[in-house]
């Protein structure tokens, strides 16, 4: 994908339907010859800044008030697994993942799972 844009959700887009790099419209001609060989060879070429954008979205907040289980769970709750399937997933009673979503929601501070997940997602809790 050669773009102008470098809006973090036009540039995730774009690679979730299958674009193999995201160079910019700002890269010179010997840029987008190296992308091209990069492509060809089964690479993903990708602008400095683009790259910079991806690495950032798949950090984890490192101050996250959750438990690494309660992050598991939360993540499991975004996929949209119920109270069942994150037990059996787990290993661990119906109760036992109700209560870590009690804490969940406790900790931060919310009244439902899309609460929940919204604020994961903007705080990069999972």
């Amino acid at each position: 994908m050669v773009s102008v844009y470098e809006d973090s959700e036009l540039v995730f887009e774009a690679l979730k339907a299958g674009a193999s790099g995201y160079i910019t419209k700002s890269a010179n001609y010997m840029e987008l010859l190296t992308a091209l060989d990069e492509i060809v060879k089964g690479g993903a070429p990708m602008s400095s800044r683009i790259a910079r954008m991806v690495i950032d979205n798949f950090h984890v907040n490192p101050n996250s008030p959750l438990t690494r289980r309660e992050t598991e769970i939360l993540q499991l709750i975004s996929e949209g697994k119920t109270y069942t399937q994150i037990s059996e997933e787990l290993f661990i009673s119906k109760e036992t993942s109700k209560t870590h979503i009690k804490n969940i929601y406790s900790k931060l501070q919310v009244n439902s799972k899309s609460e929940a997940i919204a604020k994961a997602n903007l705080e990069k809790l999972c």
